[in-house]
């Protein structure tokens, strides 16, 4: 079994509880405007172009290319023992901190098999795992990888699904759907809030996202700040980044929403 893997991150300590290892799944159905990975947005391999040295055409997917520029493939066709072997080697400090392995994306569900048998594997050694997740698939797949995960870290992005399709590519109703029957059994979802200026950060909106979790058995909702960290990725894909102009929210701003979320006797808190 193998799977397209953008990275493998040790030593994180925000996607999950303790010190984590983060797995980078290539494929995503989304295609969020705001989007800080575009690498893991295609099923298919790419190339980093370092320097410029694209050929004309922007033949990416050329394996050719390699041998007469400075490019770099964005992802490793890695096996299931690779990726177990090395998310394997901070066993330590899992034991230590209480963290784990933590699977992202890209989304998850995309490779589901592949991650349920990285899981089954992790679960015989007692690693505490973890899930990022936009919910978008089948939820006969989440549910079985779900029932191996410790921690489901899940985003919601905008409840009208029209804005959603606008935004994201894809319609929210699968999603909403899929959380809300995860909810009734799953003890520990965090929910993520992208919040992302002049398309989620309304009130309007944010009051309908409150309404709506508080309905749901979570941990928390964490409000994730708008960043530009992924804009040098764009850059070397050749990709346009859609969100150039973008403005960040203000501390009251982020409060503000905070505050809302609050009001629904939320567990809320900021992240980023």
């Amino acid at each position: 079994m193998r799977a397209l893997v953008t990275d493998i991150e040790r030593g994180a300590t925000f996607d999950g509880p303790g010190i984590r290892t983060v797995v980078y799944f290539k494929g995503c159905p989304l295609r969020c405007l705001w989007c800080s990975n575009p690498e893991t947005q295609k099923l298919e391999n790419e190339f980093w172009d370092y320097e410029g040295s694209l050929y004309k055409g922007n033949r990416t997917s050329c394996s050719d290319c390699i041998a007469t520029s400075t490019l770099k493939q964005v992802a490793k066709d890695m096996t299931l023992e690779e990726v177990f072997t090395i998310v394997m080697k901070d066993e330590n400090f899992y034991r230590n901190s209480g963290g784990g392995v933590t699977l992202s994306g890209g989304e998850v569900l995309v490779n589901s098999a592949f991650a349920i048998k990285l899981f089954e594997k992790l679960k015989e050694e007692y690693v505490n795992t973890a899930i990022e997740t936009t919910g978008y698939g089948s939820y006969r797949e989440l549910e079985k990888l779900a029932k191996l995960t410790d921690t489901i870290l899940f985003d919601i992005k905008h409840m009208d699904s029209g804005k959603h399709k606008k935004y994201t590519a894809v319609s929210n109703e699968i999603i909403l759907e899929n959380l809300t029957k995860l909810s009734k059994w799953h003890k520990k979802i965090i929910m993520r809030f992208p919040f992302i200026k002049g398309i989620n950060d309304d009130e309007k909106n944010i009051h309908e996202t409150a309404k709506f979790l508080k309905k749901l058995n979570l941990l928390e909702i964490n409000i994730l700040p708008y960043h530009t960290m992924g804009l040098e990725k764009y850059r070397k894909l050749r990709m346009p980044y859609p969100m150039k102009t973008l403005e960040k929210h203000t501390q009251e701003e982020l409060d503000n929403a905070l505050q809302i979320m609050k009001s629904y006797g939320l567990k809320a808190k900021l992240n980023g």
